[in-house]
């Protein structure tokens, strides 16, 4: 049982890192430099402030960032 909760960590962290680079992407094309540098540095923060800006401009993102937001604490928690 543990090795599956270690599989679904490992999944969720490249799916995390996925997630940070098109939040990155999204911030260098809608922010311009210096919000790309801030988005790249402040993960947590930046996914949060892009997921609300892209709600209904881009939702494909926003439902992902959503998730994964949601999902970050109880596989955190138990994938350790």
């Amino acid at each position: 049982m543990k090795a599956i909760f270690g599989l679904i960590g490992i999944i969720f962290m490249i799916t995390a890192t996925i997630t940070h680079i098109w939040t990155v992407i999204i911030a260098f094309t809608e922010g311009g430099f210096f919000g790309g540098v801030l988005s790249f540095l402040l993960p947590f923060l930046s996914e949060i402030y892009w997921m609300f800006q892209m709600f209904g401009e881009n939702d494909a993102y926003a439902y992902t960032a959503l998730i994964h937001l949601i999902l970050a604490i109880p596989i955190s928690m138990v994938s350790r």
